[in-house]
């Protein structure tokens, strides 16, 4: 869709001198003097989104309490309208009771889950958790899939429909196991199951574990275990001879009963750390999807010691950006002597210019650390 296709939407608030005028900002990534350009509408947003904009505005406006030092407001949507709307403080809003009833009285009115976020504070109102529950079309079949405020989800619901498509139908002649690393909360691993005998997927966020396993039940998937393990930990908890590992046994996987052939990764933007590269190369088939493409070079790189590229697909996940998400597919070649192939590289982390620009200001001004009253809240 050119229109109406982003799920996920932040946008800061920027309050006038007075403080009864309000508006949602966004920043030029580009600009180094972070000058706010003001958000009138927002046609990128889902329907929702657009339709709950000026709404959640007018009563931040209209309401001193739920204004005061509010920075933020999140929009987490869904194709099919579940919604999260999350407030974002500057300040403690735990034990104000007026706020919760203000809130929560706007949360029934907007007929949306709305969150209160300060520090070390998360408050759900007029749900029973701060989550969304989506519905995607892969591959002819539906999946219920619920998302969580705060951890990731895909924010371009129609395209992620189409990814995963892309992967289904790259595994279907598949009939042994799969192992998946950095699952989330299971966007892949439920569709794919289907063309596996038994799925062991990883991932090191507890929430997005338990977010994944209640998927599971709602899709009556039956043949996947989660552990929530990061790549390093995998790798070592599979290795030949490994020491049991507490969260595998509490997950009840045993490695010995697994047949394990294709690996699915979908990394972050940093790409796969070296043990995920090591453990990559020890399977025939390779499913990776990435969100940064010169990552996922560097990665392929590594990787074509022992694989070669199969089939290759672009994903314009984040239309009128310069991003997008690409998949590609790598096979096993014979013979491959895992022993002469170079060790994994750790890669280099670049440093933000922005960021490393303003640190070096502040060395200039003598003192370091925040100032009191700057930043994107000062007015």
């Amino acid at each position: 869709p050119k229109t109406a296709f982003r799920l996920r939407c932040n946008f800061q608030m920027w309050h006038e001198s007075e403080g009864a005028n309000l508006h949602y900002v966004m920043y030029d990534g580009d600009n180094a003097e972070r000058t706010p350009l003001r958000v009138e509408d927002f046609p990128r947003g889902c329907a929702e989104t657009q339709r709950l904009m000026p709404l959640v505005l007018e009563a931040l406006r209209g309401d001193d309490v739920l204004r005061d030092k509010v920075h933020e407001v999140r929009y987490h949507t869904t194709l099919h309208g579940s919604t999260v709307v999350v407030l974002v403080y500057n300040r403690p809003i735990d034990d104000d009771k007026v706020w919760r009833s203000k809130a929560e009285a706007l949360a029934k009115t907007l007929k949306v889950v709305l969150v209160g976020r300060s520090s070390k504070v998360r408050i759900t109102l007029n749900g029973d958790a701060p989550r969304v529950r989506e519905q995607l079309r892969v591959a002819g079949a539906d999946y219920t899939l619920f998302q969580l405020e705060g951890e990731f989800s895909q924010p371009n619901g129609r395209v992620c429909e189409k990814m995963v498509t892309w992967a289904v139908e790259r595994t279907a002649a598949s009939a042994n196991d799969l192992l998946e690393l950095y699952c989330g909360n299971g966007n892949f691993t439920i569709p794919l199951s289907k063309n596996f005998r038994k799925v062991l997927a990883t991932e090191v966020s507890k929430a997005n574990t338990e977010c994944a396993r209640d998927n599971l039940k709602a899709n009556d998937i039956k043949n996947v275990q989660f552990a929530r393990l990061n790549a390093k930990e995998t790798s070592e908890a599979l290795a030949p001879g490994a020491r049991p590992f507490k969260r595998m046994t509490e997950a009840r996987v045993d490695p010995s009963t697994l047949k394990l052939e294709t690996l699915f990764v979908d990394p972050p933007r940093a790409g796969l750390e070296p043990a995920a590269i090591g453990l990559a190369r020890t399977f025939e088939t390779i499913l990776y999807v990435s969100c940064n493409p010169e990552t996922l070079s560097d990665d392929i790189e590594q990787l074509s010691h022992t694989h070669d590229v199969s089939h290759a697909a672009v994903f314009d996940q984040f239309p009128y950006t310069p991003h997008c998400e690409a998949g590609v597919v790598l096979k096993k070649r014979a013979g491959v002597d895992l022993s002469s192939v170079p060790a994994p590289r750790a890669r280099e982390k670049k440093k933000s210019k922005r960021y490393a620009g303003k640190r070096k200001d502040r060395g200039k001004e003598g003192g370091g650390g925040k100032k009191k009253g700057g930043g994107a809240a000062k007015k």
